[in-house]
């Protein structure tokens, strides 16, 4: 207790600082003659009074008493309190806990200036408190180097002092991504006078463990050499030994990047909106989501996502001033919190900023990524004004900017409601299909050019729907593609396409080929070999009339990874063929690597083929370079009689489109096979093209 009688009989007598001290039961016991003046209550009045009631404003009763049940202290920010008639004011605050005490010291925000008073009533105090206060307490030059470190940082740290005393505080202890920074705004400090806002970000402890840091910075004076230090004040949040601290750190921290986890987000975001109401200022909530990250699990693997996260929360948290919050919300998604942002304008240069943080590659072993940040911005109080709906606007803009090629950032606006509740219903709905197989497939011809005989099919995706029927798949594909669900349908349509194909081989159409579209999430799955083989394996089907359609853009991906899985089906005897062959990548370099055992030219050159000489020029080299590259050449989207006549004409090899028939369930395609009924050339159902609904897959935006 002597202690704490020298620093309360010190404080009594300083004037312009209002010091106050409460039992761990919130109780005055210290009341001095400035906060007398602040607060209009005498000493007399204040002691063995709650300080809640004394001097918290009702609206902040339940945050106070959980930050006073909880232990967290003030460092260094503007609090609203109230005086005895009510009136509340904004002041310049520092709390904190000891062992038997809870302290505090305020201004009026107003009068506070940095004088050197000020400046060593803080550094008085810090000194006085700082054995008895579970904060550490590190004292940094301008340059970094430590001239002071308390005894509960030598206890979290494991350094004792005189290790760490002359050495480097951002080299000693800070993990890279954030060294460049921190000694910037040290140095910041030091030139501007002013106090840094809060913080969380990580410390490196001697044995290697990182722990997670609230910070605060107090700039004060060394009246020895005039030169001042930066008093850091850094509140330990990551767990102890204990389980209760255990469990509260898993409360509110996520265990891989160490970022404050959804349940903090909220209570950040919470106080956030409380504070900009009374500022009567603007503030934003940034959702992002990294694009195709699943492609990164099923090609890497699972760890090696990890160590992206990691770096991406580190680069994002680097990033931030000191008064922001990044949070990981799930999975490959963070929400970041950016107060006092008063107009789109300064939004969008938020966002542009955190696009540049994602323009430097991740490298993971020998894998150079490249990782798009896809961003949705919502405003509070124009788009929300409670943490779930800022946060879940944000997420629609995000989705919103996931579907644009201009930006990778968009703010919510009220129509996007709309539009984003009806692909999550599709989500939802896609989710369902798989689980009651409403998702089936149908066969169209693929026919000799020669001899106009079925030599195969093709096969493509459909969905009946209980309600609405038949979903066209540029409806749901696109859906499915984002959110993964392609591999689920994609599998879907190798196991019916393949046992129907045996089934009819068994029947004695043993030379037709099955050709069956492969998305680009499907290539990058790291069991799509082993998914195939034990279909073909459970079937009995022979590998060699079994043909997988890829687009260019698909192929070009991840080359590396391409060459290898192909190469991989090739020993199996599966037959390979490009899809839209020349609307994409198109080179004699990869055709040349690849074992690439056909090519489809695209129907948007067999379209105007009659009248259009550029589409004939086109068409007839494709076909001349398929050939000398012992390739099959196929042709989609015939129509008339004119264009199967140019081509039989121009030796391509196989012909498809609604001439020869549409797509049909396999009863009716077996019928077609045996010859009891004619192809049907009425158009599909749906309002596009045959050749565009039966796609995949569109290009996917990461790259390697």
């Amino acid at each position: 207790m002597k202690k704490q009688n020298e620093t309360e009989r010190f404080l009594e007598n300083i004037s312009n600082i209002g010091y106050f001290s409460t039992d761990l039961d919130g109780k005055v016991e210290a009341w001095n003659q400035t906060c007398e003046m602040l607060f209009g209550y005498s000493k007399k009045e204040a002691l063995g009074k709650k300080l809640e009631t004394l001097i918290v404003p009702e609206y902040l009763h339940e945050q106070f008493q959980n930050d006073f049940k909880q232990k967290n202290a003030i460092y260094g920010e503007e609090f609203e309190f109230k005086n005895k008639d009510n009136h509340t004011t904004l002041l310049y605050t520092n709390t904190v806990f000891t062992d038997t005490h809870y302290h505090g010291i305020c201004i009026d925000t107003k009068e506070f200036k940095l004088t050197k008073k000020l400046e060593s009533t803080i550094n008085t105090v810090s000194k006085q408190l700082q054995e008895k206060a579970e904060i550490i307490l590190i004292s940094i030059d301008r340059n970094g180097y430590i001239n002071d470190f308390n005894h509960f940082a030598e206890k979290l740290t494991g350094y004792k002092k005189e290790e760490v005393l002359g050495r480097n505080f951002v080299e000693l202890f800070l993990p890279q991504s954030y060294k460049e920074k921190t000694l910037k705004q040290i140095q910041k400090s030091f030139a501007s006078k002013q106090i840094l806002m809060s913080n969380d970000f990580p410390l490196i402890c001697k044995n290697g463990q990182k722990i997670i840091v609230h910070w605060d910075r107090s700039l004060i004076t060394n009246r020895k050499d005039k030169k001042g230090s930066l008093l850091l004040v850094g509140d330990h949040k990551s767990p102890q030994n204990s389980i209760q601290d255990r469990l509260e750190y898993l409360a509110n921290y996520d265990s891989l990047t160490d970022l404050p986890n959804k349940n903090l987000l909220y209570n950040r975001l919470e106080n956030a909106i409380n504070k900009a109401a009374r500022l009567n200022q603007n503030m934003i909530t940034v959702f992002i989501n990294l694009d195709n990250f699943k492609a990164i699990n099923h090609t890497l693997g699972y760890a090696k996502g990890d160590e992206i996260l990691k770096e991406a929360a580190e680069r994002l948290q680097a990033e931030l001033r000191d008064y922001d919050t990044v949070a990981r919300f799930s999975g490959d998604e963070f929400v970041l919190l950016f107060e006092n942002i008063q107009d789109e304008m300064a939004a969008a240069t938020v966002a542009k900023r955190i696009s540049e943080l994602f323009e430097k590659p991740f490298h993971i072993d020998s894998n150079e990524i490249t990782i798009k940040a896809n961003m949705g911005i919502s405003f509070f109080p124009s788009d929300g004004n409670d943490p779930k709906t800022l946060v879940k606007n944000a997420n629609m803009a995000m989705l919103r900017a996931k579907e644009e090629s201009t930006t990778n950032f968009q703010f919510f606006k009220a129509e996007i409601h709309e539009e984003i509740t009806q692909r999550i219903q599709m989500e939802n709905s896609i989710r369902k299909a798989i689980q009651n197989r409403e998702f089936y497939v149908e066969y169209q011809p693929l026919v000799d050019a020669k001899s106009e005989k079925i030599i195969g099919a093709e096969a493509l995706v459909r969905w009946n729907h209980p309600e609405l029927k038949n979903i066209p798949p540029l409806d749901f594909i696109p859906v499915a593609e984002d959110t993964g669900m392609i591999l689920e349908i994609g599998e879907i349509v190798l196991q019916n396409a393949i046992r129907q194909m045996q089934e009819w081989h068994q029947k004695g159409h043993d030379k037709l080929k099955i050709s069956i579209n492969i998305s680009g999430v499907q290539l990058l799955q790291s069991n799509l070999e082993e998914t195939i083989e034990k279909i073909l394996s459970n079937t009995g089907f022979d590998p060699s009339y079994l043909q997988l359609e890829l687009t260019e853009s698909t192929l070009m991906q991840n080359i590396e990874l391409a060459s290898e899985v192909l190469h991989n089906f090739k020993k199996r005897n599966i037959k390979i063929s490009i899809d839209d062959f020349g609307t994409g990548y198109s080179s004699l370099n990869y055709l040349k690597k690849l074992p690439i055992d056909a090519l489809k030219i695209d129907q948007s050159f067999i379209r105007n083929i009659e009248v259009d000489q550029s589409d004939k020029v086109i068409v007839n080299t494709v076909i001349a370079m398929g050939h000398s590259l012992g390739m099959e050449v196929v042709a989609e989207g015939i129509e008339d009689q004119k264009q199967k006549q140019y081509l039989q004409e121009n030796d391509c090899d196989i012909l498809q489109g609604f001439l020869f028939g549409r797509s049909l369930d396999a009863l009716a395609f077996e019928a077609l096979l045996e010859g009891k009924t004619q192809p049907s050339t009425q158009t599909e159902k749906f309002d596009a093209d045959e050749t565009q609904l039966r796609k995949f897959t569109q290009p996917m935006k990461i790259t390697y």
